[in-house]
């Protein structure tokens, strides 16, 4: 009877010389082959039947070679869909990113070029207020400003101009060229990270813009405010001038009126035009002393005193009313050589109303009588008619010489020099009218 052989050993010795197949199954060298017997190892689990024959060394082989052929089959599309999986993640995530930059961008530029208009807008207001502030400082005004306000507009005007030059160096340039996404997604987070880099550029230009918004219209609106003041008390010293320069002739005073109240109505508003009004408003002051000193070389002589005492009172009676007065030795023919004292009177409505009173030489004579003060009261009562136009016809000559007369009689001058001697005696009832003139 043969003896079983010895159970195979897993712990085999390093030095023991074993064979190993293709399969990988480790056998005896063939010089201690044995015949084949009972084996009294276990089977493990999917183990041939003990019935079944033992598989060769020949079908394992083959076996592990078919397994390699479907392994060589198909690892490769498996790694290609893996690599093409990764690939499609990489270029998805890298396209959002794209989208997300370019949207945030185009905002970030919406309101950078939203804040850049909006300081385009204070410096056209702030440039146009410190030109005319520049431009008024340069006229030469004669006095009408004082040192301190000079001043204090220089001052404004170059705060201003300071705050205008620190908010332009801020202003953008033209957008940034952004070119369409491109497809492989290293250039397309090349592209994304240029994005963000000019968002952000953007953004930060953004409030530095609107930062320097509300200080540059501060700075103006301070501009504004002290030309406002200055240029409307220049207007009022201008203004006082009339009285500093009587007499001067209307067309001067009309004209520094005129000029006065253009510079005080433009004044809170203060634009380049108003250098040029002020400029009309000095000009105007000039004219009136220039007429006020040729009035006064007319009028100088040995009557110089009489007339001047004269169209004071003249003035006196019709306050508001402006008058000029021109003196000659005729009036109408008649004067001094004939022993007459003659007037004559014309009156406009336009600008306010304004008259010119001519008087001949022998009533400044005959001043202060009780004639040469009824004369002129005469004269007067036509000129008034400037205030009181509806009262009477004043188309008709007839009509205003009973006018003229009755009102100076209502003013209490009752010498026949008052018109009465060359126009008869008014109806009372005309003087009752005219008394309610004045």
């Amino acid at each position: 009877m043969e003896e079983p052989h010895p159970p195979h050993r897993d712990d085999a010795a390093p030095d023991e010389d074993l064979g190993t197949t293709e399969a990988g199954v480790t056998m005896p060298d063939a010089d201690d082959a044995r015949p084949p017997g009972p084996s009294t190892s276990h089977l493990v689990p999917g183990a041939q039947d003990a019935d079944a024959p033992p598989a060769s060394p020949s079908d394992s082989a083959a076996r592990t070679r078919r397994r390699r052929r479907v392994l060589a089959w198909v690892l490769p599309p498996v790694a290609a869909v893996l690599v093409l999986g990764a690939l499609a993640i990489l270029e998805l995530t890298a396209w959002q990113s794209f989208e997300h930059e370019s949207a945030a961008l185009s905002k970030a530029l919406d309101d950078q070029d939203e804040a850049a208009r909006q300081v385009q807008g204070a410096l056209a207001g702030s440039r146009s207020v410190s030109d005319a502030a520049t431009a008024v400082l340069a006229v030469q005004d004669g006095g009408l400003l004082t040192g301190e306000e000079r001043t204090a507009l220089a001052d404004a005007a170059h705060q201003a101009a300071e705050r205008s030059k620190a908010a332009s160096a801020l202003l953008p340039g033209s957008r940034p060229h952004t070119s369409p996404r491109r497809f492989w997604f290293w250039e397309v987070n090349a592209d994304t990270a240029r994005l963000e880099k000019l968002g952000a550029n953007a953004h930060e230009r953004a409030k530095k813009l609107d930062a320097a918004e509300g200080p540059l219209r501060s700075a103006t609106e301070t501009v504004r405010t002290i030309a406002s003041a200055t240029l409307t008390t220049a207007a009022d010293r201008a203004a006082g001038a009339e009285a500093a320069n009587v007499p001067a002739d209307n067309d001067a005073v009309l004209d520094l009126r005129a000029a006065a109240t253009q510079v005080k109505q433009h004044a809170s508003v203060f634009r380049p035009y108003a250098a040029a009004e002020y400029t009309t408003l000095v000009a105007a002051v000039q004219k009136l002393q220039d007429s006020h000193t040729a009035t006064l070389a007319a009028e100088s002589g040995p009557l110089e005193q009489s007339r001047l005492d004269l169209e004071a009172f003249a003035r006196s009676l019709a306050p508001g009313i402006l008058m000029d007065f021109e003196w000659a030795d005729l009036i109408n023919g008649l004067g001094e050589s004939n022993g007459y004292l003659s007037g004559e009177t014309a009156w406009w409505y336009d600008r306010g109303g304004y008259a010119t009173i001519r008087l001949s030489n022998s009533i400044a004579q005959d001043w202060p009588s009780d004639a040469a003060h009824a004369i002129v009261a005469h004269e007067v009562g036509h000129a008034i008619t400037i205030r009181c136009r509806t009262m009477y016809d004043t188309t008709n000559d007839q009509t205003a010489e009973a006018w003229a007369t009755a009102w100076a009689i209502s003013m209490g001058f009752t010498s026949d020099a008052n018109g009465t001697s060359a126009y008869g005696s008014p109806p009372d009832s005309l003087i009752q009218t005219a008394s309610a003139c004045r």
